[in-house]
């Protein structure tokens, strides 16, 4: 598998984040990394859910900051998570071995497992990291939590579209959330036209607004 690695930077909260090299975008808020990725996936979206056993879907991978926090919050509130990850342009994993980043046990082994493979990373936390394009993907599982973490619209104008979000819409259980950072007015009319209930929320620190998007449970299968 080929790797890319991406400059790190440090952003407000005093987490590192990745900038990546083609397209000069950061991975999470300059803000604050770790700060938006709880606010956005944890807090308004993971915690939130109301089940005990969850199945996870995440769009773009990344540095594992968002997977990370979610096995955290999972041994910490006794849930049982099944995580899955997209990702067409992985990390070189030994780029996250750094200082700047979590030194822990847990976020060395999401960085250590094996691509394509399931793998129990800590007991009530299965993580399954998917080298392959969104715009690809089949998803054959169901999903109680979608975290949807992408580059911005402007970058990956594709991944933002109501096409894509029709096929995930398909794969989420009545009550699902679909979270993400942005708050664009075509994001949201997109996430409207394949029927979700969207709700912009106040954003992570240094942001205006998130947006929270739920299937309702008239829509179930």
């Amino acid at each position: 598998m080929e790797y890319i690695r991406p400059h790190i930077r440090i952003t407000g909260d005093g987490s590192p984040t990745l900038v990546c090299p083609r397209s000069g975008d950061t991975y999470h808020s300059v803000n604050g990394a770790v700060s938006e990725s709880e606010h956005v996936f944890i807090r308004n979206g993971l915690a939130l859910c109301g089940k005990d056993v969850i199945s996870i879907f995440e769009a773009g991978f990344g540095s594992g900051i968002n997977a990370w926090l979610t096995a955290k919050y999972a041994a910490e509130n006794g849930k049982m998570v099944r995580y899955f990850a997209v990702e067409k342009f992985p990390v070189d994993p030994s780029l996250l071995q750094v200082p700047q980043f979590p030194s822990d046990r847990i976020f060395r082994s999401i960085h250590s497992t094996e691509w394509g493979r399931e793998t129990e990373v800590t007991e009530g936390f299965k993580l399954v990291k998917i080298h392959g394009d969104l715009a690809e993907t089949v998803f054959d599982v169901k999903f109680d939590v979608v975290y949807f973490d992408m580059f911005a619209p402007d970058t990956v104008p594709g991944l933002w579209t109501g096409e894509l979000f029709a096929r995930i819409a398909q794969a989420m259980v009545p009550g699902t959330a679909l979270v993400t950072y942005c708050a664009k007015g075509e994001v949201k009319r997109a996430l409207r036209s394949v029927g979700l209930e969207v709700k912009r929320l106040p954003g992570a620190p240094g942001k205006r607004h998130m947006v929270r998007a739920v299937k309702p449970p008239d829509n179930g299968q």
